[in-house]
């Protein structure tokens, strides 16, 4: 997401040596990777360390509310797939939430471990945190709880 999409408050993290964008409205903060298979099934969501996107880092909590925000609302470059991935943000919202926590939770164990290193900067460290998923079974899962309130 950028600025102005993004709720009111939100801040980037103080990240060492991070060089914020001269455009306000080029600062980006990715929110979460989508795996898919060969015949583009989504298989696994993930997060990432900053050196892998390049963008700010945001905390867990200020990435979950941007999720509220999340918009894609023009056609280019596709809008099936614009469509397709605000789909995908709020049918795994709650796994989302767990990812964006883990993520930050790997990121503190990183630092704990290696104090004398810029854990945002450190190739060592890639993917922090990873979810098999089934939009089958998730939608199942959904249309339960719908089927009980």
């Amino acid at each position: 997401m950028r600025p102005l999409g993004m709720p009111p408050g939100i801040m980037p993290a103080a990240v060492p040596k991070l060089e914020m964008p001269d455009e306000e409205n080029e600062v980006v903060s990715h929110l979460i990777g989508i795996s898919m298979d060969a015949y583009g099934v989504p298989i696994r969501l993930f997060t990432v360390n900053l050196w892998v996107t390049g963008d700010v880092w945001c905390v867990a909590d200020d990435v979950r509310a941007m999720l509220d925000c999340f918009l894609i609302d023009h056609a280019q470059p596709s809008w099936p797939v614009n469509r397709w991935t605000g789909a995908m943000i709020r049918l795994f919202r709650p796994q989302i939430g767990t990812l964006l926590d883990a993520r930050d939770g790997a990121v503190q164990l990183w630092r704990d471990a290696y104090p004398d290193r810029n854990v945002f900067e450190d190739r060592e460290l890639q993917i922090t945190s990873t979810l098999d998923i089934s939009t089958d079974d998730q939608i199942a899962v959904v249309a339960r709880a719908l089927a009980t309130r």
